[in-house]
């Protein structure tokens, strides 16, 4: 949400708190003395999901310290049994109860604010203005309000590092402040409700049979599995695995969609949850699942923090630099070269994206079959 002038005030308003109180420089961090860390994750699931690593590595390294998480209000829920967290703040989204959101901040009354990912323009003048001492981000370069940063004259925190894995390049925010990496794996914790719920509604349609998840949608439409591909792989796997149910996941704006994809199909093999759950809800649905399918999304990343064996469909994107990673769980990773040079991404003219169109049934089919074997 926009605000006519909302971005001019602000700037005036932190730009005259700033003179009287400057935000303090990296090399005056003293993490001994630090009682209040607040991480901040305001943007997609995949995001939020992908930079847990870190939640464990400032617990380990602050043990005396209250950590809170600021996270998109919509994925708030799945962190509520998170133990390396304190609190939980929802992101409500740009501009959006902004002083409401102030007010739980200054609350919390933060020493350290690590910004693991967060685009929004809000989000750095609200840690200022919530009392934050030190504020961290990697990258800097390009960073709205980049002069409340602690770390911005740090050169080697200018811009992410090619070839490193989203993880990686989500845990350099450590190094900067001197704690080290605990784990490189995301973890969820899923709790007996959510579990139980999910249970329940698969027991309802799908009886006692053991389920694949089935997630052809991203958020960007360039990496979405085309419908067509998506069905022709449910119609050969219903026929090849009888043993198995199928439930098609997806957000509201997916309802639609995911029952076109499950019209004419046994109704007892194959449910539609698209729009049904919250995220926690989903997350229980996934964590029963013998194997989740899936495009480069949060979804699949989610699936993969859980500890879920998944297949992920990777043309666009790269599973090195964007692969989910697992405990333990088996993570197969099928890749198809781009279509289209260059790859417009996010511009992609061609709905359904042409380089999604290259995973087929059999394809699919056959890495589904090295992680749920009968």
């Amino acid at each position: 949400m926009d605000l006519p002038c909302a971005d001019g005030l602000l700037g005036a308003w932190v730009r005259h708190a700033a003179r009287r109180r400057p935000v303090e420089p990296l090399a005056s961090l003293d993490l001994a003395s630090v009682r209040r860390v607040l991480l901040v994750l305001t943007t997609g699931l995949g995001d939020a999901v992908l930079s847990t690593p870190v939640f464990q590595a400032v617990r380990r390294a602050l043990p005396q310290a209250r950590i809170a998480l600021f996270v998109r209000g919509a994925w708030a829920p799945l962190f509520a049994a998170e133990s390396d967290l304190d609190e939980v703040i929802p992101y409500p989204g740009k501009w959006r109860r902004f002083f409401a959101t102030l007010g739980r901040l200054r609350g919390f009354a933060p020493d350290l604010t690590l910004v693991l990912h967060g685009n929004d323009p809000d989000i750095l003048p609200l840690s200022y203005l919530a009392g934050s001492r030190h504020i961290v981000r990697v990258p800097t370069a390009g960073t709205r309000y980049g002069r409340l940063l602690s770390n911005l004259t740090r050169e080697q925190d200018r811009t992410t590092v090619d070839g490193l894995h989203y993880i990686d390049n989500r845990l350099r925010v450590l190094d900067t402040v001197g704690i080290p990496a605990a784990r490189r794996t995301p973890v969820i914790r899923c709790t007996g409700p959510q579990q139980q719920a999910a249970r329940a509604w698969i027991a309802a349609r799908l009886g006692e049979r053991s389920y694949v998840v089935v997630h052809p949608y991203a958020a960007d439409s360039y990496k979405t599995w085309p419908a067509a591909q998506a069905g022709t792989f449910l119609a050969a796997a219903l026929e090849q695995r009888p043993e198995l149910g199928f439930v098609l996941t997806g957000g509201k704006g997916e309802q639609a969609a995911a029952a076109a994809l499950a019209a004419g199909l046994p109704a007892d093999r194959v449910a539609v949850a698209a729009g049904t759950f919250d995220i926690a809800g989903t997350a229980g649905l996934l964590a029963g699942a013998r194997a989740v399918i899936a495009p480069d999304t949060g979804l699949l990343h989610l699936a993969a923090a859980l500890d879920v064996p998944t297949v992920g469909l990777y043309s666009p994107t790269q599973p090195a630099l964007v692969g989910p990673r697992a405990e333990t769980a088996a993570a197969v990773a099928l890749t198809q070269p781009v279509t289209c040079t260059p790859c417009e991404e996010k511009r992609c003219p061609h709905k359904p994206a042409l380089c999604m169109a290259q995973f087929g049934a059999a394809e699919v089919l056959a890495a589904l079959d090295r992680l749920a074997t009968p």
